[in-house]
């Protein structure tokens, strides 16, 4: 199984971790053993377990974090990820421009759709512009600096999505988003609509 430890445990990027049922089947897919190597088998050889051989001990990060914050400091944090998600997606349910897609767990995902467009938002050049308008409004808000947020694309639509994984995000951060997306939106709308839409 896979781990992405630059996410829920918060750490750099270049940290992942792979984990295994059997590590003699880990080892011997790894495993080198040419002429100049001259190791004693004594205790485990971590040279032996991945690809990065003699480079840098990348997992000594992780080892680091687990203990420093432990199960109970990782269960807190992870928890205030949820909560903060969750609170997005109510605020964004209660600003009638955007549109929630999805929230689960630190995810929550969303649109700008102006309020003339949401009963049309299914029309073909209606649902176009709305893709093309929240992709420049992604655009926009990451080199503004305002606020950071990816994007998705779930069922045709072209969506903002917020992936809370930062210790330090807090309530005042996320019910900040809705009204920087709102603004920002609004003024794109306001210099990029089609005229006949």
């Amino acid at each position: 199984m896979a781990v992405d430890p630059h996410k829920w445990l918060y750490l750099p990027i270049e940290a992942g971790c792979a984990l295994v049922r059997d590590a003699e089947a880990l080892r011997s897919a790894f495993a080198y053993h040419p002429a100049y190597y001259h190791f004693e088998e004594r205790g485990v050889s971590y040279v032996e377990y991945g690809p990065q051989n003699t480079r840098g001990f990348r997992a000594l990060k992780v080892w680091l974090a687990l203990r420093q914050a432990g199960a109970a400091g990782y269960r807190q944090m992870i928890g205030d990820d949820i909560r903060l998600s969750r609170a997005m997606a109510r605020a964004i349910e209660a600003t009638p421009e955007l549109e929630r897609v999805t929230q689960a767990l630190s995810i929550t995902t969303f649109r700008f759709v102006p309020a003339d467009l949401r009963a049309r938002s299914a029309e073909p050049r209606v649902h176009e512009y709305l893709n093309e308008l929240n992709e420049r409004l992604l655009e926009t808000s990451q080199q503004g600096g305002e606020v950071f947020v990816s994007n998705a694309v779930l069922g045709g639509r072209y969506v903002l999505r917020a992936c809370i994984v930062n210790f330090h995000t807090q309530l005042p951060d996320v019910m900040a988003v809705p009204g920087i997306i709102v603004r920002l939106g609004r003024e794109l709308d306001a210099k990029s609509r089609p005229q006949g839409l």
